[in-house]
């Protein structure tokens, strides 16, 4: 049994039972998607389907920290604040230190997979955390945004990963800690770079090894076709990242389907990116991965009954 978790309130429903049905067309071994519902109407919508189990914030409410961190981060719902970023470390450390599941995949809910979930799993079987970089473009972004995606984080139940976790929701809890000053935040995403350096002996599976994926911020950087990418990347990106040659070719496990802002009413999308990561479009391969996810969304939102 592999174990995901997930998190998200009505407004990205839609997205949640995407992934949720992408995950079930692609995944072989049994899988269970434990869901942090946000409101009622999630909870009523994902009670009913298979592979999913529904937990409300009461759950991580027990925690001490999450009275510090609702008073260091006030929020409204359906507000993408600083609070609700930092349920992914709550939610994820609540599933493997009380709960003690023996591993657990977080994914955002605007991720899509194409291909077996559980290769994610497979690779990072012998490693306490597993991580996505950005592959961004330009590099420099990473000084601002981080080198590593929250998006996907794979998290054992060995003490190491638990440090880890602990560390991650710890940082989260107070926003003034003293390393968002020196090092920057990005919500709660530049202390995933901290991991080696906060529990030492800690084994990081950088998953873009073997696990190909894509979003706004490298599909420059790619081609997609047949479910496959390809990467054309130049020197200059190789001394950061982990990739052996100048094109590699990988099977397309997953999209992150950042800022993707559809207008069910007028049967259009647009990527809510400001620059080069809003005119992707034209990539080669791009603009067809995006109109299929766009089908995917509205057969959705028929199939569940979403308003």
């Amino acid at each position: 049994m592999i174990n995901i978790s997930c998190i998200s309130d009505s407004n990205y429903l839609t997205y949640g039972l995407a992934l949720i049905d992408s995950i079930k067309s692609n995944t072989k071994e049994d899988f269970l998607i434990h869901y942090l519902c946000l409101d009622d109407e999630t909870i009523s919508a994902l009670d009913p389907v298979e592979n999913v189990k529904t937990y409300k914030m009461c759950c991580i409410e027990k925690d001490p920290a999450f009275e510090i961190l609702k008073k260091n981060n006030p929020s409204k719902p359906g507000d993408l604040s600083p609070f609700h970023w930092a349920l992914a470390s709550f939610f994820t450390n609540y599933l493997i230190q009380e709960i003690g599941l023996p591993s657990c995949l977080y994914c955002d809910t605007d991720i899509c997979f194409y291909d077996d979930i559980s290769l994610i799993f497979e690779s990072a079987a012998n490693d306490d955390v597993g991580l996505v970089t950005h592959k961004h473009v330009p590099l420099d972004y990473m000084q601002s945004v981080g080198y590593y995606n929250v998006g996907v984080v794979y998290f054992s139940n060995s003490d190491e990963s638990k440090k880890c976790l602990k560390f991650w929701r710890d940082c989260v809890v107070d926003k003034d800690n003293p390393y968002a000053a020196e090092f920057g935040t990005c919500g709660d995403q530049k202390y995933l770079e901290l991991f080696p350096f906060i529990c030492d002996g800690v084994k990081i599976n950088t998953l873009d090894h073997s696990i190909g994926h894509a979003a706004p911020w490298n599909f420059s950087l790619s081609a997609i076709q047949n479910k496959k990418l390809t990467w054309d990347m130049g020197p200059a990106f190789f001394d950061c990242h982990v990739t052996g040659e100048h094109e590699t070719t990988q099977d397309l496990i997953f999209v992150h389907f950042s800022h993707f802002s559809p207008d069910y009413k007028n049967d259009s999308y647009k990527i809510d990116f400001e620059g080069e990561w809003g005119n992707v479009l034209p990539q080669p391969g791009v603009k067809e991965i995006y109109d299929e996810y766009f089908e995917l969304c509205k057969s959705t939102k028929r199939k569940y009954n979403i308003e």
